[in-house]
């Protein structure tokens, strides 16, 4: 081989070596930056894969106490819904029973000076079990799920968006009520 054609290929391997150097190990390059819309969205999506844990209560088998059930949930703005909205799921612990009637819906949450108001579709009375261990247990699991919350005090539980003086007619719900803590087991 000529010494020009060794040197024009020694030229060659430099111009590529050059040009490979100017990339960062494992970089790609795709096109042009991402416009501040592409961004957002990528954002959006991350977020929307984000969770949070939140402590809802079930009710033991022999209805005697409230058990915590741990739930990962996606990530919002309003936890405290969020929580409820698990609650009126059945529980994953094949050891415990759901508190809220079949057919109980939430239909709102608002917090104000630390107080909860959680109104409660009418199924919530409509489709109780009654009796005074039930009532407790219902209010119990509302009340301890939401006041899981640091920002939250108390719970007023509402029907249709109206105050109730009692679900089953055993337990005064006609004010803001506290947190339970003798009536939660905390394992089985």
């Amino acid at each position: 081989m000529p010494v020009r054609s060794k040197y024009l290929a020694f030229l060659v391997v430099l111009l590529i070596a050059l040009l490979a150097a100017g990339c960062e190990p494992g970089q790609t390059v795709t096109g042009p930056p991402a416009t501040p819309a592409q961004q957002q969205d990528k954002q959006s999506s991350q977020a929307s894969t984000e969770t949070m844990v939140v402590t809802v209560y079930y009710a033991t088998k022999d209805a005697s106490f409230l058990v915590p059930e741990i739930r990962t949930v996606p990530k919002t703005d309003h936890p405290a819904q969020a929580a409820v909205e698990q609650l009126l799921l059945a529980p994953k612990n094949a050891d415990l029973v759901r508190t809220l009637p079949e057919g109980t819906k939430l239909k709102g949450i608002t917090v104000k000076d630390h107080i909860a108001y959680v109104d409660f579709n009418d199924k919530l009375i409509k489709n109780g079990r009654g009796g005074s261990t039930g009532e407790i247990l219902v209010v119990g699991a509302i009340v301890n799920t939401v006041t899981e919350f640091a920002d939250i005090y108390k719970v007023q539980i509402t029907v249709e968006g109206k105050k109730i003086g009692t679900l089953y007619g055993h337990l005064d719900t006609s004010e803001p009520l506290s947190r339970s803590e003798n009536i939660i087991k905390k394992s089985l």
